[in-house]
């Protein structure tokens, strides 16, 4: 009797398909490695050292002592939480004041006057015309400060004060349009030189220079921003200013730019702008042939962010955020980013894609105290990577999943067929068995015995 063949385990492909099966796998590797990239593979990059921040606590026990409930406790300044506040706000600079939650607005004074206790001891500004400035005079907790006091003229024909510790700047004087800000003491009440009611009174720091807001700003100017000088290495020069240190019109401008024309570019055409690499930028930023202004984008990895309040300036600017990004393609290095706005919540170790303009060269020293030298960039926002394919691609993927998905049904065909050939296979073993069993149980049987 011939015995049935025994299935195979595998459906019997044709070596055409094998080889198709192949070539399709390895096109497949070969696309998914061209348009994905790990950020773990990023080399390892130097961080900057980490700015501290401390957030003064206010001890509003001592504020209480402060009272504006009537005219004649108004025409009064307590000099216990004066001299209080003066010693607490002459570490409060643009970073802190940042952190103590400053408005990004003035706080309207009839909002003061209805939740006082809401608002005594919190971090506020205003600006307006300087129309009265007094000191200095004895009195300052601090040893060779005094004490200055400013009444500024606000838009809408109301009055602020303050009290602050910093000598004015020579060309600052009555008429001038200035900035105050501080913590916010009492609402304060003069007869002289000025008939003033309800005035909040603020304890800072130093009062700033204010400037003419600016119209928006569409083009650069060249000549404005080659007053920029990053030629000298030496500390303390400009290569090694930061942020709050660079608060200067060529920033400025730039950074009104960028954020003016956010809109003018389309997605598709900042991906037509190239890329900072090593490779095509290290050397013409070394040489300083790069020009200030150019686009350029930058796709790294956030490694650190921090909020800075923004000084007086004609850009209309209220915060600043520094960026660091680690970047592969420029040899993982750790490049700045300034963006003249509060940027919104964004995870660390998140992959951004930002549209900036190179500004200057920047250095800095690490947490393992080695100098760097890097771009800095100025952009109007941090956006996250997202990454595009492009529509060839597209199509060359579609082609390869359909022809996994064909290959793949081919090798479900093949196992369900081959299931049913071994299921046929085992009962015609069974049958086989059971018959060779009969037939060895009727040979072994005795004769049956006569009639």
């Amino acid at each position: 009797m011939q015995v049935p063949t025994p299935p195979r385990l595998l459906p019997r492909i044709p070596p055409f398909v094998r080889l198709l099966f192949s070539a399709t796998l390895l096109a497949a590797i070969a696309y998914l490695a061209s348009t994905w990239s790990d950020p773990a593979t990023t080399s390892p990059g130097t961080p900057p050292v980490e700015p501290t921040v401390v957030v003064p606590t206010v001890d509003l026990a001592v504020l209480e002592q402060a009272l504006d409930g009537t005219r004649e406790q108004r025409l009064l300044l307590e000099p216990e939480p004066l001299r209080y506040l003066l010693q607490l706000a002459i570490d409060v600079g643009p970073t802190v004041a940042a952190a103590l939650g400053i408005p990004a607005e003035p706080v309207p004074p009839a909002t003061l006057r209805t939740d006082m206790a809401h608002w005594r001891g919190r971090w506020i500004w205003y600006e307006g015309e300087l129309v009265d400035l007094a000191g200095p005079r004895e009195g300052h907790p601090i040893a060779g400060y005094s004490i200055y006091e400013v009444t500024i003229r606000l838009a809408d024909g109301g009055h602020a004060m303050a009290a602050f510790s910093i000598p004015p700047d020579g060309a600052i004087r009555k008429g001038s349009w200035i900035r105050i800000e501080g913590y916010l003491l009492k609402l304060r009440d003069t007869n002289y030189p000025l008939d003033i009611r309800e005035a909040p009174l603020l304890v800072g720091r130093a009062i700033q220079r204010d400037y003419e807001d600016w119209a928006p700003v569409r083009e650069l100017d060249p000549a404005l921003l080659a007053k920029v000088d990053d030629t000298s290495w030496w500390p303390q020069d400009t290569m090694w200013h930061t942020l709050e240190e660079d608060q200067t019109e060529p920033l400025w401008h730039l950074a009104a730019f960028a954020r003016d024309t956010a809109d003018q570019r389309t997605f598709a055409e900042w991906r037509r702008i190239g890329l900072l690499n090593a490779a095509e930028f290290f050397e013409p930023f070394k040489d300083h042939e790069v020009v200030r202004g150019t686009p350029l984008r930058i796709i790294g990895t956030l490694i650190q962010r921090t909020t800075v309040a923004a000084p007086a300036n004609p850009a209309g600017i209220k915060f600043w955020t520094v960026a660091w990004l680690q970047v592969r393609e420029y040899g993982g290095a750790m490049v700045p980013i300034w963006v003249p706005k509060r940027v919104g919540e964004l995870p660390m170790q998140a992959q951004l894609e930002v549209r900036g303009y190179y500004y200057r060269r920047f250095a800095y020293e690490a947490q393992n105290g080695q100098r760097h030298f890097v771009p800095l960039f100025v952009a109007a926002d941090l956006d996250q990577y997202e990454l595009a394919t492009d529509p060839a691609m597209r199509q060359v993927g579609m082609v390869l999943g359909g022809i996994l998905t064909g290959l793949m049904l081919l090798f479900w065909w093949g196992s369900r067929r081959a299931a049913r050939e071994s299921v046929e296979h085992q009962r015609q073993m069974d049958d086989r068995r059971r018959r060779r069993r009969n037939r060895q149980a009727t040979a072994a049987a005795p004769d049956s015995p006569p009639a």
